[in-house]
């Protein structure tokens, strides 16, 4: 099924196809968008785990930082992904 468009017309709105032009520059984006999905995948994770890093747990860290140790690790694993 090609792709298609709404375009204004004089009558409303009217759906046509895309051209041959068009269908290659969305193949191109699409294409740059299924590349980027690790990155952002990896990204998205590091957030989360910068986000449990929480004070408490910071003040937690000064008697033992096992879990910020093992939370940096995980980060760090994260970031070589990208």
């Amino acid at each position: 099924m090609p792709r298609t468009k709404v375009v204004a017309g004089p009558n409303g709105s009217e759906t046509i196809a895309l051209t041959a032009e068009e269908e290659t520059a969305r193949d191109a984006e699409e294409a740059a968008w299924t590349a980027g999905t690790a990155r952002r995948n990896a990204t998205a994770e590091i957030q989360r785990l910068e986000g449990q890093v929480t004070n408490r747990r910071l003040r937690e860290a000064y008697t033992d930082s096992t879990w910020l140790d093992t939370q940096e690790e995980l980060i760090v694993i994260e970031r070589g992904k990208l």
